[in-house]
Order: C-alpha cells, then structure tokens, then sequence
C-alpha cells in the first residue's frame, strides 16, 4: 500500500520498557548448561558467543527461569507482567509524542508470548487512562513480525486521520518449555529476550513519514517458523533453514516494493531490520551489500536485549531516532520477519532536523 502525497502518516515518537533482571554471558552458560544437561558445555558457550547477544532482560529470576513451572502459572503470570511494562512503555511513547491518553483515538496491542482473552488492551485502556471508546485492535498472532504489522496498520488509519497507539509486549522468558530438551529450544533460549515498546503515529509531525507499507508471504514456508501450541504450552518451532530462505527471498521481496515507489537498494540510507538473530542480519547484509554499519541499529538491540519478538523492531526504530550523534535521513526501509513465513515491510522518510 503506498500513500498519497495529501494522506500523512508519521511515527511521532518510541519508547521502551524492560523488565529489572538482566542476563549477561557468563549467567547464560551457566543458566543453559544446567537446562541442557546432554549438551557440551565448550558447544553452548560457542552458541552463546556466536549469538551476537550480549545481555538479555527478562522478568523471571534466573533461579525462576530454570524450573519454569507448568504454563498455567507462566501465563498468569504473563498478563500479569506484560501489561505493567506495556503500560510503561505506552506512557513514555506518549509523553514523548507530546500527546495525551484522551487523544488517542485508536489502540492496536501485540503479544504472541501468552493467551489474554480479553487482550490486554481490556486492562491497559483504563491503566493508561485511554478513552472507553478508544477502538481497541489486538494482533496476536503474527510472532516476531507483529511490530512491524501493527505499525503499518497504523499508518493506514493515521492516513484517515486517527492518533493511533502501538504497544507490543513479548515475555519470551515465561514461554520457555523446560523439559524441551531440543536444539531448537536452545537456540531460543539464547536469542529471546523480554521487553516492550510502544509507538505513537499520527498524521502530523514531526517524526518519520510512512510513504508505503507491503505484506510479502513466502510460499510454502509455513513450518519454519512459529509456536507448538499444546498442554506443554507454547514450544517454539524454528528450523535451521531460515537464515537461508530469507537470502533467497529477501532481494525479490524488497526489490518489488521499492521498485513500487520508484527507488533501488542503494537509495536507502537507513536500514532497520528485525533483529532475529545474528545470522539473519548477516544474510540481509551480504546479500544487499552493505557495511556491518549500516545494520548498527538492529545489531545494537540484538546485543543489549536479544530477540524481542514482536516489539524488537520497534525497539530498533527507537534506537535510530536517538541517534544524535547520526541522526537518521532520507529514505529508510524497516523490515521484519515473521511465521508464515512472512515479511512486513514499511518505507520511511526520515527529516534530518
């Protein structure tokens, strides 16, 4: 979808919140090798270091992390928590949007790391001190890739003149399956990390414009990436082969929707991609040529907090508009990952003042 000159859209402002206990290295060696007891120790440090994560935040103690309980409880305790930080970071976005709670005309919340019915939006609109007739869109399905579609969802409604709020929340520690005992839930439980993010877009500036917004699904991928959802709770499906699909897609997906808007790869100045982990950034790097520097944005959210899932892009929109030092300007392209497997993309133009 593009947008016409007359119609605005733009991404006010972003914040984030995290939860207090912080996970450095060294505590996530020691954490997965007593999870991954058949595991080599020497195989999980390498993992560890190889991951491009540095710190993780997450709302469990490390001791809680690991002896996770049964998912009635971890679920309990996930709306509990999320809509404290969802609520953190929704007060921050708008304090810095400069808008106030009875402004807001729409909500859209994100969240694939637990079940709320209601959503969460129930408890956050009187939490925050949002209208009773606010209009109130949850998205809970759409994993990693959430940020970003619920972004691009508000830019259409900014387009007809709404004030939208975007919060997306994943506790991706209280997900965790601790007698999954599978290289796959390794590797997840060295990537995610738990946090939230909100965003304001309205049809006014100041803030980056959203010119355009495309949803590219991937045929025939859609046992790649997701959740086993049973008894056990939600068991995080990831195959190896990601990394590889998205080297192969990635050119044809971005090239078309650039070429819609009249612009090539080499027109971006600002690339903001879904830090899914390091091997996804490095293929979207070699395969588009570019300098380890021009992912810093998305590399520095991978290092500090892992993989937030829904609400890592944003965090890594939030990253780049703080950036005083190399502010953000011309054309920018954010971009994320999610089951399906499918890609949200979104067409900014960032204003240098």
């Amino acid at each position: 979808m593009i947008l016409a000159s007359h119609q605005r859209a733009h991404v006010r402002a972003v914040a984030t919140a995290f939860p207090d206990t912080t996970v450095d290295r060294r505590a996530a060696c020691r954490a997965l090798e007593a999870l991954f007891p058949d595991e080599d120790p020497s195989k999980i440090r390498s993992l560890v270091r190889c991951s491009g994560v540095e710190t993780r935040r997450i709302v469990p103690s490390l001791e809680e992390a690991l002896d996770p309980g049964d998912f009635t409880d971890r679920n309990r305790r996930y709306h509990r928590e999320a809509v404290t930080l969802a609520a953190s970071a929704a007060r921050e976005a708008l304090r810095r949007a400069q808008t106030t709670p009875e402004e807001v005309d729409v909500v859209i919340d994100v969240s694939c790391t637990g079940i709320a019915i209601p959503a969460l939006d129930v408890d956050l609109v009187p939490l925050i001190g949002l209208r009773r007739n606010t209009r109130r869109v949850p998205i809970a399905e759409a994993g990693c890739a959430g940020g970003a579609l619920a972004l691009n969802l508000a830019a259409s409604l900014a387009a007809s003149g709404s004030r939208v709020l975007v919060i997306a929340v994943e506790l991706c520690s209280l997900s965790l399956v601790g007698e999954d005992r599978s290289r796959t839930n390794l590797v997840a439980s060295l990537l995610f990390g738990d946090g939230a993010a909100a965003a304001v877009v309205t049809p006014e500036g100041p803030g980056p414009r959203i010119r355009a917004m495309r949803s590219h699904l991937i045929p025939d991928t859609a046992q790649i990436l997701g959740f086993d959802v049973g008894s056990h709770g939600l068991r995080i499906v990831l195959d190896r082969a990601l990394p590889a699909l998205m080297a192969r897609h990635l050119p044809t997906a971005v090239g078309s929707f650039l070429d819609s808007n009249g612009l090539e790869s080499s027109d971006l100045s600002v690339h903001l991609i879904h830090p899914g982990g390091r091997s996804i950034l490095d293929a979207y790097e070699e395969r588009f040529a570019l300098k380890r520097e021009d992912l810093r944005h998305s590399r520095k959210v991978l290092a500090e907090y892992g993989n937030l899932s829904s609400a890592a892009i944003l965090a890594v929109l939030e990253n780049a508009l703080g950036d005083a030092h190399h502010p953000p300007s011309g054309h920018g392209i954010l971009l994320a990952i999610g089951p399906g497997l499918s890609l949200e993309m979104a067409l900014l133009d960032f204003d240098p003042a």
